[in-house]
């Protein structure tokens, strides 16, 4: 199977079939929009972002294992041999088990719950899916494994490498995590501690602004009883990529009406790279980031919460 990496490109449905050859895969991202499916081609798109009720929706890689055990290389074989392209536009944690999944499924099709690679994808899901809300044990054995298998990109991402990484460095980030889940499915795989810190740098009413000092912040940041968040990375060049999150649909964060706004600010309401997302987490547009500072963007969210009447 061969992996296409296109760092931070994103394309609508339609251009995917159209453009893509034959037997395509698109990954947590790279196709703007819903999971979906087309026998012609075939096409498959697995993701979470774009348009859908994510907590519901699942992880990418929940979806790929789903569908590789519910029949996937049945439409993607050619005589007889399982075969895809699979793309994508980041290396980050679900997109690297998702590949994984797809190059070994053999391991997966006949997975026990009890296998600590159940225990890999349940845990990614969970922790995925809400986007790092949901409330773990941060120095439990588990989130401690997952510390390990990810870190090369989280170090990637600490170091601010990621807005401007190519396509070969992001495929390394792959390949690499692909050899630390292999470790870990052998019961070689080993245990780190995992970094929860973080800068609180402003927000308003329900919601903080902060810098995410280390990979796993989000986890000490819904334990200290925070519901939502904007998280800034400046990218050094005027530019700032921004992650906004809530920790689930029920909490009074009205995150479509801020993609709106926010894309109404930098002139993006018509781009396929503008701000968006699901309806829990989302962000700054992939391909450049933002051009809002913090302090615009804190004024346009601030001004969206003003009670009126």
């Amino acid at each position: 199977m061969e992996l296409f990496v296109e760092p931070r490109v994103t394309r609508s449905w339609e251009a995917f079939c159209a453009e893509a050859p034959p037997f395509s895969i698109a990954l947590d991202g790279y196709v703007n929009g819903p999971p979906d499916f087309s026998a012609e081609g075939p096409h498959a798109n697995f993701d979470h972002h774009a348009r859908v009720d994510r907590l519901s929706t699942r992880s990418t890689c929940m979806q790929v294992l789903m569908a590789v055990t519910m029949g996937l290389f049945d439409a993607f074989e050619v005589d007889g041999e399982p075969t895809a392209n699979i793309f994508i536009n980041d290396p980050d944690q679900d997109t690297c088990l998702a590949v994984w999944v797809l190059r070994n499924h053999e391991q997966c099709e006949g997975m026990k719950i009890h296998q600590p690679l159940a225990r890999l994808l349940i845990g990614e899901d969970i922790l995925d899916c809400t986007g790092g809300a949901y409330p773990v044990q941060s120095d439990s054995h588990p989130m401690r494994e997952q510390a390990w298998i990810f870190e090369p990109y989280f170090d990637a991402r600490a170091a601010g490498l990621l807005p401007t990484m190519d396509a070969s460095g992001m495929g390394s980030i792959v390949h690499q995590v692909g050899e630390r889940i292999d470790a870990y499915v052998r019961g070689e795989g080993q245990m780190i501690d995992l970094d929860t810190r973080y800068e609180e740098v402003g927000g308003g009413l329900g919601w903080k602004l902060i810098v995410e000092q280390g990979p796993h912040a989000r986890t000490a940041l819904f334990s200290a009883g925070v519901r939502a968040y904007v998280a800034i990375r400046d990218n050094g060049d005027a530019t700032w990529t921004y992650t906004l999150g809530k920790m689930s649909p029920y909490v009074r964060f009205p995150i479509d009406a801020i993609y709106n706004a926010l894309n109404e600010a930098e002139g993006l309401l018509e781009s396929e790279n503008g701000w968006g997302g699901s309806n829990t987490i989302g962000g700054s547009p992939r391909e450049g980031g933002s051009r809002l500072s913090p302090s615009d963007l804190e004024r346009i969210i601030n001004k969206l919460l003003v009670p009126t009447g």
